[in-house]
């Protein structure tokens, strides 16, 4: 008998951002959560052309607190003369356990410098700088570079900016819900550059899959799936959203974005799997261990299994 149940709405949008296919509704008006963040660090690809492809890929990042992560994101706050007080995203223990044990040992309590989107704030920190704008109220929806993200978010979604909701994310910044075909569209951006953004969009696909494990860590969906797929940049948000852009499918460059409504993160890897089959990338062995059907308790007997029943229809 079926235990539990998640409700998925897909979007999936060619190069050109026209909506190819959908399940559910491809319409909803949803949260991408994180999966802005490569829209977020747009304004800092643009005024910083020559910044270091780790640093930019950690400012779109929901990174995991390891020292790696740590090193990079202090080398960002360093180019705008801010410090780790300046960061507004709150504190929480590292993402990762072993980050989180290191700091017990010590005897240390984490600081903003270990949220998981101290990157963002980083690289935001630095887009006020180079651009002129006050570095005081940058997570206020009304400062010029939160006004800026918002607008950004609506050009790349093909959305009028109305339809970009505006509400406030974990971290303390505007988060901005917009339809699941615009969200799509963000990644075809990313999966195809074009317009006046090109440049600045191709270096952020660069940046995030030259360095993975920058961009979330240790053992998290990412992080392993972009090296197992040719041409992917993935992103996860909070609630179980899930943004793709890819580059080499039978159908050409798509962008997808998906929502899982009960925000049951344990089913994303799932989905991500499923919806990559169904547009005709091969699963391999590797990529399917990232989300094994079977499930087994304590004593290792297999006591169930996850099915998936996903059919994406042409719109």
């Amino acid at each position: 008998m079926d235990e539990s149940a998640h409700t998925v709405h897909v979007a999936v949008v060619d190069g050109s951002g026209r909506q190819v296919a959908a399940c559910g509704d491809g319409g909803l008006v949803t949260f991408p959560r994180s999966s802005s963040k490569p829209v977020q660090a747009l304004p800092l690809a643009l005024a910083a052309p020559e910044l270091p492809a780790d640093e930019l890929a950690v400012a779109c990042a929901s990174h995991a607190g390891t020292p790696e992560h740590l090193a990079v994101v202090e080398r960002l706050l360093a180019r705008s003369g801010s410090t780790v007080n300046d960061l507004r995203c709150g504190t929480h223990p590292p993402f990762d356990p072993d980050a989180a044990a290191a700091l017990i040992r010590r005897g240390e309590r984490p600081t903003s410098l270990h949220h998981n989107c101290s990157g963002k704030h980083a690289g935001m920190l630095l887009a006020c700088a180079l651009n002129g704008w006050p570095r005081d109220g940058y997570t206020d929806p009304g400062h010029p570079l939160q006004r800026r993200i918002r607008a950004l978010h609506a050009e790349l979604g093909q959305a009028e900016l109305q339809q970009v909701v505006v509400g406030t994310d974990g971290c303390s910044v505007p988060a901005f819900a917009l339809p699941l075909h615009a969200a799509a569209r963000t990644f075809a951006a990313l999966a195809q550059p074009s317009g006046e953004y090109a440049g600045a969009l191709e270096r952020i696909f660069r940046a995030m899959t030259a360095h993975p494990f920058l961009v979330a860590g240790p053992g998290r969906l990412d992080t392993t799936l972009m090296p197992l797929v040719p041409g992917l940049v993935a992103k996860m948000g909070a609630e179980a959203f899930y943004g793709l852009g890819l580059r080499s499918t039978p159908h050409g460059p798509l962008g997808v974005a998906f929502k899982i409504m009960d925000g049951g993160e344990r089913a994303r890897p799932h989905v991500a799997l499923a919806v990559l089959e169904a547009l005709g990338i091969p699963v391999t062995p590797e990529m399917r261990a990232l989300a094994p059907a079977p499930l087994h308790n304590w004593a290792g007997r297999e006591v169930g299994t996850v099915r998936v029943e996903l059919q994406l229809r042409e719109v």
